[in-house]
């Protein structure tokens, strides 16, 4: 019996509001896996090459995990997929909770939308029937309102309900789709397509039960899993490697810190991802004013200090985790203060505190929970918004832009009122926000002067809160993935941690014969890369990964009842990672239009502070990455030998 997917996706064309159910082989499975691979795969072949990313005949999909619904741990998240409005290439994101199994309950693996609705419209899809119900009452409510509303007219509290905000309807082209009154898909501009099509939200609801071929073996790999996390294990690895590291970095600075252990044990646990906001202002990983600034200077440890962990937790009402997670890194706080004092909202992550915090040398703690709650809200990603903004700042620091151009705001570093103001004005497309809504690519072509240098971004995306200058696995990863400017994806450390090495036996081999350190790192860096094409193919967790030697091979085995090696496995992941690249080589993007700002590889070095005299060789680190795949630097991809290789050839045909 085969198991782990339900074997057929649907195809909602919103101008005819008609669908088209398509079944699949099992053998498009051993191919692409579930999550962002079916979805490469199948707009490759439905969509056209050029298409404008917001116009009619684009698709946009919905996609669950191979792994989702079999009770695998950390199996909980979903992927939305398109073109990419904001890179012109291939775009996905993806988020937790509890709707990534809710869509294959519904009987489908993915579900794609097309065509442009004529008014407002939401989709409630349920195993028994799709409905489009009309939308113009919830068209320019929050996700919070909206999620309310369709709840309340469904009566069902466990429907559950990804949207967007009015940065989606407005079409930013930094905009995500939300679930969970705040969780977000954030990264690629997916809420500009779904707002384009005038797509206020899906509803997913069913009942139908996700196939197991061994179930046993699956509980299995489950509570040993379970059994790590509980014991801190993975943490404990953890703790061992960043310690060290953490120490040496910190020396350098020459500040005193009190003792991170404890924290670090218990860092995802405990705290979530702001449990490391301090220390990664120390350490040089949160990149500081606009990537030009130094954490223990122009960031001081006292001002890290107004962000830290305990402080978060402080506010925290409740923890919670997404569906399957043993570790459960949510959280629920009160807002205290600002528009939306007395009312609750989901927990600051790390990025959104380096994005309105460390970029901005700002450590006003109640304005940064207010930037976050309004992107939440409004759908808009926290890492493009905040970097965009300080942009903007920078700009206005330089004598680019003035308070005529701004309408009246008196732009600076540190300054939290005119942030908090900024960032709505981005959202609503407001004046000045509107040059902004887009990101800061488009919007340093529209200010000009020379304002292209303080855009810190990556073929159009802003760069993530992780200095590629510290870990320069980071910047491999930003410059090369489909999905330009990514951290979830791959870094030196993050290879490192994930255990490649054990996991793929042929990667070792091939570090081992490798010559030289940064032949090795990147030889490491990719099989990261592979590993998590197969983690998203499965709808799980950047953090299992990182906290668990996670069976992928063995769990996706006993779900499906295959008898595939690692070996295969690679291979399926070097798959889907070369079928999203070669996405971008046919919509006519070239390697370059994605390469690193200066700063971001250090090409004039900071020169104090734990990432002084650095600069990366972010050039010998590609052409080494591209060997290690087998792509060509010169398409900026796979070749058509090493596509049919791969057997992805016909979906460009």
């Amino acid at each position: 019996m085969a198991g782990g997917f339900m074997g057929k996706y649907c195809v909602i064309d919103l101008t005819k509001q008609k669908t088209e159910v398509v079944e699949l082989e099992e053998d498009f499975y051993k191919k692409y896996l579930s999550g962002y691979g079916l979805g490469a795969a199948i707009i490759t072949e439905r969509q056209k090459a050029g298409i404008d990313p917001l116009a009619p005949e684009a698709h946009l999909g919905f996609c669950s995990g191979l792994l989702t619904g079999t009770n695998t741990s950390f199996s909980g998240r979903f992927m939305v997929v398109g073109k990419s409005p904001l890179t012109g290439g291939w775009g996905d994101s993806n988020s937790g909770g509890f709707l990534s199994r809710e869509i294959k309950r519904s009987g489908y693996d993915a579900v794609f939308f097309t065509g442009v609705s004529k008014k407002p419209v939401w989709v409630n899809i349920t195993d028994e029937k799709i409905e489009f119900k009309d939308a113009s009452s919830l068209w320019g409510k929050d996700n919070v309102e909206t999620n309310q509303a369709i709840k309340s007219e469904l009566g069902d509290k466990r429907v559950q309900v990804a949207s967007i905000g009015v940065a989606g309807e407005k079409l930013s082209f930094i905009s995500g789709v939300t679930t969970d009154d705040g969780r977000i898909a954030g990264r690629s501009g997916m809420g500009a397509i779904m707002g384009s099509k005038k797509l206020k939200a899906v509803s997913f609801r069913g009942n139908l039960k996700v196939p197991v071929a061994n179930a046993a073996k699956m509980k299995e790999l489950t509570q040993s899993i379970q059994k790590t996390i509980r014991k801190s294990r993975g943490t404990d690895r953890l703790t061992v490697k960043f310690m060290g590291f953490v120490g040496k970095l910190i020396a350098k600075t020459g500040v005193s810190v009190p003792p991170t252990t404890d924290l670090f044990k218990e860092v995802f646990k405990t705290y979530g991802t702001p449990g490391s906001n301090v220390y990664s202002v120390m350490v040089g990983d949160m990149p500081i004013k606009n990537w030009g600034g130094v954490g223990h200077s122009d960031f001081t440890y006292a001002k890290a200090l107004n962000i830290s962990p305990d402080k978060v937790i402080a506010d925290q009402k409740k923890k919670y985790a997404c569906q399957q997670c043993p570790m459960g890194c949510g959280g629920i706080v009160d807002i205290k203060k600002g528009k939306f004092a007395g009312t609750e909202g989901h927990k600051t992550e790390y990025e959104a505190w380096g994005a309105f915090g460390g970029m901005q040398l700002n450590d006003d703690y109640d304005a940064i929970i207010e930037c976050n709650e309004l992107c939440n809200r409004a759908g808009i990603d926290t890492i493009s918004t905040g970097g965009t903004v300080a942009f903007a700042v920078e700009c206005f620091e330089n004598g680019l832009i003035n308070e005529e151009t701004t309408g009246g705001l008196k732009l600076g570093w540190g300054r939290s009122k005119e942030m908090v103001k900024l960032t709505e004005m981005i959202i609503n497309r407001e004046g000045f926000g509107d040059i902004l809504a887009d990101g800061s690519r488009v919007a340093a072509k529209k200010i000009g002067k020379g304002a292209e240098k303080y855009a810190i971004h990556a073929g159009g995306q802003e760069l993530p809160m992780h200095d590629s200058r510290l870990d320069a696995g980071f910047g491999i990863a930003y410059q090369v993935e489909p999905t330009p400017g990514r951290h979830t994806v791959s870094s030196f450390s993050y290879s490192t941690l994930y255990h490649v090495k054990k996991l793929f036996p042929e990667v070792k081999k091939a570090i081992k014969k490798s010559k030289g350190k940064m032949a090795k790192e990147v030889k490491q860096q990719a099989a990261g890369t592979v590993l998590m094409q197969l983690i998203n193919g499965c709808g799980m967790c950047h953090f299992a990964p990182l906290v668990s030697l996670v069976p992928i091979g063995d769990y996706i085995n006993a779900a499906t009842g295959w008898n595939l090696s690692m070996e295969d496995y690679y291979q399926i992941g070097l798959r889907i990672l070369s079928l999203r690249k070669a996405f971008n080589v046919r919509e006519g993007l070239k390697q370059e239009d994605s390469r690193l700002p200066d700063r971001a590889i250090g090409t004039k070095p900071l020169t104090s502070g734990p990432l002084k005299g650095v600069t990366i060789d972010i050039d010998g680190m590609q052409r080494e990455f591209f060997e290690t795949v087998g792509w060509d630097e010169a398409i900026g991809g796979p070749t058509p030998a090493r596509m049919k290789e791969l057997g992805i050839d016909k979906l460009f045909s």
